[in-house]
């Protein structure tokens, strides 16, 4: 284990653990009649995983990141605690099964290029009809993006993205851009989807 790069996520995840849940995750939520089955890939120290424990729903949170998932783990109140499952590993190496709500805040745009086709059609097919996917995809102009650079991160043009939707109802769509600070302090210029939409 890379004691530094642990200790670096540690930090991020404090900074984060007073911030709200994101609004598509709650939005995705608040679209069931019951709570379900949720899956949140990258799910961090669990910013969006305990307001859907809190809510009744069973997750599982999956993160590549140890002090996320011990984090997460901790925080969860111990009545709680039965409805939660996690695993430590890659999104694209993620194994998970049928689900109601598939949530990925701000995590997809971190899968390798080569190997987010898979990821998006594992989403997609492990969604029960009716089903929802939640989260962030970032777009071309994205700092972190490169314009699309090998070295950058995966990134999508609007239309792209709707593409990616294809099939799904979007029942929330919503572009951003904009110059920013990132949750460590430094500047870059944010351009991102948040997503939310329904598999017939």
């Amino acid at each position: 284990m890379d004691r530094k790069a642990d200790r670096d996520w540690a930090a991020y995840y404090t900074k984060l653990k007073d911030r709200p849940p994101r609004p598509t995750a709650m939005f995705a939520a608040a679209r069931f009649a019951a709570p379900g089955q949720a899956v949140d890939l990258g799910c961090g120290a669990g910013r969006d995983v305990l307001p859907l424990l809190a809510q009744g729903w069973q997750v599982l949170g999956i993160d590549k990141e140890p002090s996320a998932i011990a984090a997460l783990n901790q925080a969860a109140p111990a009545d709680l605690l039965p409805n939660l499952k996690t695993a430590c590993t890659p999104i694209e190496d993620a194994e998970f099964g049928a689900s109601d709500l598939i949530n990925s805040s701000f995590a997809l745009p971190l899968v390798p290029k080569q190997a987010f086709p898979n990821v998006w059609r594992k989403i997609r097919a492990s969604l029960r009809s009716n089903g929802r996917f939640s989260g962030q995809i970032y777009g071309v102009r994205d700092s972190w993006a490169r314009g699309g650079a090998a070295d950058g991160l995966i990134a999508f043009s609007r239309a792209e993205c709707l593409n990616l939707l294809a099939g799904m109802r979007i029942e929330f769509f919503e572009e951003e851009e904009h110059d920013g600070l990132t949750p460590r302090g430094t500047q870059k210029h944010w351009h991102i989807f948040h997503l939310v939409a329904q598999k017939p």
